[in-house]
């Protein structure tokens, strides 16, 4: 797995979606927690705040994957404009290959997968779908038998999860079906 964060328990990582913003097109920090927190974009899965924003944007930068550059401005100060690397575009990639690797995740980590979409090959979306169904496949065998093995309320819980998975699983294979998550776009 591509971790580029030292928490690595959050459920998503704000630096690959902040290398997929900037992989857009150069663009300064203020635009960037604007875009973010559009209201029919990656706002209706995750709302990001100025801090974690640009302490991430920093790290990027030491880490050499985004450089910068400061653009004066006429009646303002001058702003950072960040550029992807090649080093982010890898990590970038790396990650979209990457399928969610625990149920509990799925809803933020792989819609965010998604909100970028266009921006890669369809064949890269097919592969991390594919991928993604098989993982499901086996979160489903592990919580039966987990639910197999458990009793009173532990069997709620694994019920629970089961139906969660099961329909994580079914609305993956309504995309695979009908191709909607592929749609056409500028593919970089």
């Amino acid at each position: 797995m591509h971790i580029l964060s030292p928490r690595s328990a959050l459920p998503l990582r704000l630096e690959y979606v902040l290398l997929g913003l900037v992989r857009r097109q150069p663009i300064h920090g203020y635009e960037l927690l604007q875009r973010w927190n559009e209201p029919n974009g990656l706002s209706l899965i995750w709302r990001v705040k100025p801090g974690p924003l640009y302490a991430a944007l920093e790290k990027l930068e030491q880490l050499g994957h985004l450089d910068s550059l400061l653009i004066p401005g006429e009646s303002s100060p001058p702003r950072k404009e960040y550029r992807i690397t090649a080093a982010g575009e890898q990590a970038f990639l790396n990650w979209m290959k990457t399928p969610v690797s625990a149920a509990r995740d799925f809803r933020q980590d792989f819609l965010a997968r998604l909100f970028f979409r266009q921006d890669v090959s369809p064949v890269l979306m097919e592969a991390l779908l594919a991928q993604q169904e098989i993982i499901c496949q086996r979160w489903l065998i592990s919580l039966r038998k987990q639910l197999n093995d458990s009793v009173e309320f532990d069997r709620q819980v694994f019920t629970f999860r089961i139906c969660q998975v099961q329909g994580i699983l079914n609305w993956l294979k309504e995309l695979s079906a009908t191709g909607s998550s592929f749609s056409p776009g500028e593919q970089v």
